[in-house]
């Protein structure tokens, strides 16, 4: 009896320890499936999340490529537009009398009546406003600025920088420029061609990007956004090459490209205060601000590759170690010519508005600008100094330039 009843203690002992064990099992089986089921779950999540912020980078980035284009084409058509409408009020001034008298001189020089009816001056009967001027491009702009971000806002903080202007014998022949190698400077009246705003834009203020957000009106400022898209540039004049048609200049602000209408000589006068007891020039102080970073350096790598650009003239024709009888060259190292003329671009801090003045270090993406044929990757390091980490060349097969603006065939922005 008592031997019985041992055995079947064992027994129920067994049978309950092997139940334990099941549903032990069982549990720790459900919860690995509902640990891998959320495991799956999360990890599909991060995949469609991954999935989703791509492919809103990419509409993103589409959208920017697309809305550049549209206002390129849009702005070609708007230019169409005006030069027709100019063509037109032009034609329509040469022929009809504007004046409102219908009287006219002898040659005695009295007055006497004509048979000529009166036209008068109304908003119905002249297509354009008075004083509407249809102006020529007697040339255009060559410059190793390809793009509007890594042009200098004035030439005279880039005295290193080269340009040209290429003339248009047709309507300005060389004559027209014998002369000019007597003056050291000049003023050079262009259109700002490389606008992305509209030619009907009514933007009456602007923030320039040194004012800390102040806004003032586009004629307070040296804005490119303007009722009329026209600039004005102080240049150094280098030369006049007249084989080649070319004023040969230096410390300019133009993109390559830009349309040219007018040169004028800097004289004396044009100083103020020059002459004694005459206002001296004064200036907001959000202009004469100095905000120029102290130092701008190269990687070993990047100056190498820069050397090696050279001398495989992708810095050419303006900076090149060939004899290709460029006034511009021989007169001095062409490298260090045109590393300093990088020194100085990117000493005014290309950068967006917002990152201007920040320090972002080496682990951050290096920003471009393009320089000739040439892209310059940089940093902005410790105490305000950029430092050029790569340099590289711009293909430049299938790009085409519109409005300045480099191009490739499927209509996005070529770096």
């Amino acid at each position: 009896m008592t031997k019985s009843t041992s055995t079947s203690t064992a027994t129920t002992a067994i049978i309950t320890g092997i139940i334990a064990a099941s549903i032990t099992y069982g549990y720790q089986r459900m919860r690995m499936t509902r640990l891998s089921e959320r495991l799956r779950d999360q990890q599909q999540a991060k995949v469609e999340n991954e999935s989703t912020i791509h492919g809103l980078k990419e509409q993103r980035q589409a959208e920017r490529r697309g809305r550049i284009k549209a206002e390129v084409k849009l702005r070609i058509v708007m230019k169409d537009h005006e030069e027709k409408r100019v063509a037109s009020a032009s034609a329509f001034y040469a022929s009809n009398d504007t004046s409102i008298p219908s009287t006219d001189t002898d040659a005695s020089g009295g007055i006497v009546e004509t048979d000529r009816p009166t036209t008068l001056l109304t908003s119905s009967t002249i297509p354009t406003p008075t004083h509407a001027m249809l102006l020529r491009c007697i040339g255009t702009i060559v410059s190793p600025f390809t793009k509007r971000m890594g042009t200098p806002r004035q030439g005279a903080l880039a005295p290193h920088s080269r340009g040209y202007l290429q003339l248009d014998p047709s309507i300005a022949p060389m004559e027209t420029l014998s002369g000019i190698e007597l003056f050291s400077h000049a003023w050079i009246v262009f259109q700002f061609h490389a606008n992305t705003d509209t030619a009907d834009s009514r933007k009456t203020k602007i923030r320039p990007p040194r004012a800390g957000g102040l806004k003032v009106g586009t004629m307070a400022s040296r804005s490119p956004h303007r009722p009329n898209a026209i600039g004005l540039s102080l240049v150094k004049v280098v030369g006049v090459d007249v084989k080649r048609k070319r004023l040969y200049v230096a410390a300019l602000d133009l993109v390559n490209g830009t349309p040219v209408y007018d040169v004028k000589p800097v004289v004396p006068w044009d100083i103020p205060g020059h002459f004694p007891n005459t206002p001296t020039l004064t200036v907001p102080t959000w202009v004469s601000q100095e905000d120029t970073l102290p130092h701008v350096t190269f990687t070993s790598s990047a100056e190498q590759s820069l050397a090696q650009c050279l001398h495989s003239n992708h810095l050419a024709p303006l900076y090149t170690t060939t004899n290709n009888n460029n006034i511009h060259n021989g007169t001095n190292d062409e490298f260090q010519c045109a590393r300093e003329a990088i020194r100085e671009v990117l000493a005014q801090d290309p950068r967006a508005v917002k990152r201007r003045g920040t320090v972002e270090g080496r682990v951050a993406d290096p920003y471009r600008v393009v320089f000739a044929r040439v892209r310059l990757e940089f940093v902005v390091v410790g105490e305000g100094t950029v430092e050029v980490v790569e340099v590289g060349i711009v293909e430049g097969d299938g790009v085409g330039r519109v409005d300045g603006v480099p191009f490739s065939e499927d209509g996005t922005m070529a770096l």
